[in-house]
């Protein structure tokens, strides 16, 4: 049953179990029957509490009070479009019974219809590996692009190793490269689009490991920066463009170069960010080369060059808000108003972060890859693990670590992660594990996997801005 509340500024309407329909006062002589059926009926009404409630807090905004199963629980609570898109979270962790949330106008919130989602008990549930379509193997996946139409996977494949002669005079002999420059389109449940490019596969034509990470937009236009000093650009069947994003001028002094570009994101409209070092070039990704360059800014903490192990270092959320995983076990915010892009505040953690990247950014809402060390096997001490964060607009808080060694009770485990996309309603997590050999402990890694973002209990209430 729903229970609707209407009001002069905002209507709202609840979704929830177990509502019960109280029974007319029955007949004497079946008093101490409906005594107990009235113990039964309140129990349950008691259990299915409203886990929120909306109330209006003024013609603009409203008020949620949050009336948690489990305060000891991590939670979330969000708010989301009409497509189910998560565009603000209120708050991420713990939750005091009473607690309340305000959300409105002054948040950016546009007129219109809107649900706010209440979710406690989250945690990751593996949902299967992602086969490719032609029986082939993952040989080195490095990073995730998620849009409307589709799951984007890039396999950088391994280069070829050449022959050295060591001082001693020994050889240490060639190994050969496998695999090449692969881009996979994959459906939400996985399964492989081969309609897509060739049979569901793009083959870059760049040497492998020369692209270290993707962008595809809302429309399937493809972005791959080569490494070197440019974006290469594809349209959304998978043909390469004459369009190329940045370049090389020979001016030391030029905010035009973009040099060792390796790692891009998406921006609002049509910025692109082409990050190299520690500066982040932002460009029009609709103009051919330097003509869309439109200004820099600089990360506070990161000094990378070039690749270091995998895995794309820069996120967006599509709203302004640019994130960093740097080389210093840094999480950093910057942000970008449009006219400049500026850095904001950052989180640190000492010992429990081993080589943050790959980064997922959507409503605040940050899911980080800790790849850990060569051989960062779970049930052996390793690190490789997802961290999560909530960027609650004055500080990076951490939520929550899974797969974090000598946590055995998640029975998670992660081999070389290096990316990670979760999906814009939050309820997905996609995460590649690259193909870097290890120096112990069975194989598994060069694998992409699926994970449901889940809840014990979950109640959304709708509410409409006028």
């Amino acid at each position: 049953m729903a229970e609707r509340l209407d009001e002069s500024s905002t209507a709202c309407t609840r979704f929830r179990g177990n509502d019960w329909s109280r029974s007319a006062i029955a007949p004497t002589i079946f008093k101490y029957f409906c005594l107990g059926f009235w113990f039964v009926c309140c129990a349950s009404n008691l259990e299915a509490a409203p886990l929120i409630s909306v109330d209006t807090a003024g013609p603009d905004q409203i008020t949620i009070k949050v009336s948690p199963r489990k305060d000891s629980s991590t939670g979330l609570l969000e708010v989301l479009d009409h497509k189910g898109t998560c565009i603000k979270t209120l708050h991420a962790g713990r939750f005091s019974n009473g607690q309340t949330f305000s959300v409105g106008k002054n948040d950016g919130l546009n007129p219109g219809s809107y649900r706010v989602r209440y979710r406690e008990g989250i945690t990751l549930v593996p949902d299967g590996a992602v086969p490719l379509p032609n029986k082939e193997h993952w040989v080195n996946p490095t990073d995730i692009a998620i849009n409307a139409k589709g799951v984007y996977v890039l396999d950088r494949g391994t280069p070829e190793v050449p022959e050295c002669k060591n001082e001693d005079g020994t050889i240490t002999p060639a190994v050969p490269g496998v695999g090449a420059t692969y881009l996979y389109r994959f459906s939400r449940d996985g399964k492989p689009d081969t309609a897509f490019a060739d049979r569901g596969r793009l083959t870059v034509t760049e040497k492998p490991t020369r692209v270290w990470s993707v962008a595809v937009d809302e429309n399937g236009v493809i972005y791959f920066p080569t490494g070197g000093h440019n974006v290469m650009v594809f349209d959304p069947s998978g043909e390469k463009t004459g369009q190329t994003i940045g370049g090389y001028e020979d001016d030391p002094k030029s905010d035009r170069n973009t040099t060792w570009i390796s790692w891009i994101a998406l921006g609002p409209g049509k910025r692109i960010y082409l990050f190299f070092g520690n500066v982040i070039r932002v460009y029009d990704r609709t103009k051919n080369a330097f003509d869309g360059i439109l200004y820099s800014g600089t990360s506070a903490y990161s000094k990378q060059v070039g690749g270091n192990i995998g895995g794309n270092m820069i996120s967006s959320d599509r709203q302004g808000a640019v994130y960093i995983a740097s080389e210093a076990h840094q999480l950093e915010k910057l942000h970008d108003d449009g006219k400049k892009i500026m850095p904001c505040y950052s989180y640190r953690i000492e010992h429990n972060m081993c080589n943050p990247m790959g980064p997922s950014a959507v409503g605040g809402l940050i899911w980080v890859v800790t790849h850990g060390p060569s051989s960062p096997f779970w049930d052996s001490g390793g690190s490789g693990e997802m961290v999560l964060f909530w960027d609650s607009g004055q500080e990076l808080v951490l939520v929550e670590q899974y797969g974090k060694p000598g946590k055995a009770s998640d029975k998670l485990e992660f081999i070389n992660p290096c990316a990670a996309a979760q999906t814009p309603d939050h309820l997905e997590l996609w995460v590649v594990e690259d193909g870097l050999a290890n120096a112990d402990g069975p194989p598994g890694n060069a694998r992409v996997r699926r994970f449901q973002i889940s809840a014990a209990e979950s109640e959304e209430v709708l509410f409409t801005l006028k």
